[in-house]
């Protein structure tokens, strides 16, 4: 019997400080609170023109952005966004003004909620960029994403722009987030 209570006081001495030492080391591991994306998407214009005649696009783009998660449940960012085509467009004021746009970059500020723990609702603000005219804009979306291995997300982005004083567009695109 001695033996027995002997052995089990040895083990709880040897097991406790190695779960003391586990515990620690989650403690200690720091939250990934950064996040780098890169996406392939379409842009989608109602109002397009092509060769004189208005039609609905499709236009190739490429996403570059970066998010800073302030607690499990926000985060503040920066979504640019390159449009990979010459397109022209009907301006939103209704007047029949076609707008010409030469592969424009977006550069928007967001803020996201993160009602679970895979979903992201944002909105922001920020410019359109090309060569013939600047547009300021304003953001909203929805961002579903899915951890395929640790520090790797996938994503898919769905957004809504409205740029004023020139034309709107909606965007889905895929995409890869590193976090760190």
């Amino acid at each position: 019997m001695a033996i027995g209570i002997a052995m089990l006081l040895a083990f709880l001495l040897v097991y406790h400080p190695c779960r003391a030492q586990e515990e620690r080391a989650e403690e200690t591991e720091l939250p990934r609170k950064h996040s780098v994306s890169v996406g392939l998407g379409h842009i989608q214009v109602a109002k397009g023109f092509q060769e004189g005649q208005k039609k609905w696009l499709a236009l190739p783009s490429w996403a570059l952005d970066y998010n800073y998660r302030i607690n499990p449940r926000w985060n503040i960012g920066m979504q640019n966004e390159l449009i990979l085509s010459d397109f022209e467009v009907e301006s939103e004021e209704g007047n029949g003004q076609v707008i010409t746009r030469s592969t424009p970059l977006s550069s928007i500020f967001v803020a996201g909620y993160r009602p679970w723990e895979y979903l992201t609702l944002f909105a922001g603000a920020g410019g359109e960029f090309a060569k013939e005219e600047n547009f300021a804009m304003v953001r909203l979306g929805i961002e579903p994403s899915m951890e395929i291995r640790e520090r790797l997300e996938l994503l898919a982005s769905l957004v809504y722009d409205f740029k004023i004083n020139g034309y709107n567009s909606f965007g889905l695109s895929l995409g890869v987030a590193y976090t760190f």
